[in-house]
């Protein structure tokens, strides 16, 4: 598994492409989940939408262009100008590559219009946000649009699109739950900020009570996960000796391992440190947060490796 200058491009504006697209449905989640919790600090989904929502949306559509750009020049063989090669870039756009970066970049920009719907919504009245185009109703169905057509990039991109209906929806069910979950967890970490273990016992008891909120339903998206995740690879490796045989297989399970790490973690934070938050602070659980989210930049790393550089034949 050799790699040139050109797939390395590829390979980080992809890899930064991914990381975009968990930080979107992530940030929509958790604000959704802080709104659900009584005595809510006001000022917490514009805290999320801030420092993290906006600057996704651009990452993502400068990463995507940039992907699109790189996949020209790697064609073209001619510098850094032939990423503007017209030909081979409206070739491109007329295959399965462009229609993935079609829907993809149509993601982006809906949630960009989610971004900045949630944030005039914001700055007006309360009476003026909850009616008409700045309701709560419009940021969640555009958030949704963005997840969806994100999450329909991945089944007409690559390999996968060579599978059947089914396992195309399966994967679509696949991209979403992970980026439910795995997106979350830099707005929880955000949220759950030094400060918290020094505020009031009622600030305290709000984190905890969020944190409970996201592993009950947590739950639910890693089922669909799980049984997303297994089909998939039941279609994408010929035999189980294949995840030690080939370049492929050795990248699926090098993934897989991190994926238990994370579960790992993810039930130390269900069953000791949030029943332990009001004890011993939220110090604790920050961190543990941090190495699931260094966990996680790490997967989207493995998975950008194996998806530009081999395939399920290799």
């Amino acid at each position: 598994m050799s790699a040139s200058l050109w797939d390395i491009a590829v390979l980080l504006a992809k890899w930064l492409s991914y990381l975009a697209m968990l930080a979107i449905p992530g940030a929509v989640f958790v604000a959704w989940l802080c709104r659900q919790l009584s005595g809510d600090r006001p000022d917490v989904d514009r805290r999320v939408l801030s420092h993290l929502l906006l600057p996704a949306t651009v990452l993502g559509i400068l990463a995507t262009s940039a992907f699109f750009l790189f996949q020209v020049g790697a064609i073209n063989q001619r510098g850094a100008g032939g990423m503007f090669d017209p030909v081979i870039a409206q070739i491109l756009a007329q295959s399965s590559l462009g229609d993935g970066l079609r829907w993809r970049l149509a993601g982006f920009f809906l949630a960009l219009l989610a971004a900045g719907q949630w944030y005039i919504a914001k700055s007006v009245s309360t009476a003026t946000a909850r009616s008409g185009i700045l309701s709560a109703s419009v940021t969640v169905a555009l958030a949704a649009g963005a997840v969806l057509c994100i999450s329909l990039s991945f089944a007409v991109l690559g390999h996968v699109s060579q599978l059947t209906l089914v396992s195309r929806l399966m994967l679509v069910l696949h991209i979403t739950a992970i980026c439910l979950w795995t997106g979350s967890f830099v707005p929880l970490y955000l949220l759950s900020r030094p400060e918290v273990s020094g505020r009031p016992e009622a600030d305290r008891q709000s984190l905890q009570r969020l944190m409970v909120l996201f592993g009950q339903s947590a739950w639910v998206v890693l089922c669909a996960l799980f049984l997303s995740g297994l089909w998939l690879t039941w279609q994408l490796i010929d035999s189980p000796g294949a995840l030690v045989t080939t370049a492929y297989g050795q990248l699926l399970t090098l993934k897989l391992l991190l994926v238990a790490g994370l579960l790992g973690l993810s039930a130390r934070h269900k069953f000791m440190l949030v029943p332990q938050l009001m004890l011993t602070g939220a110090l604790r659980l920050r961190r543990s947060i941090a190495g699931q989210i260094g966990l996680t930049i790490l997967i989207l790393l493995v998975t950008a490796v194996f998806t530009t550089l081999t395939g399920p034949a290799s």
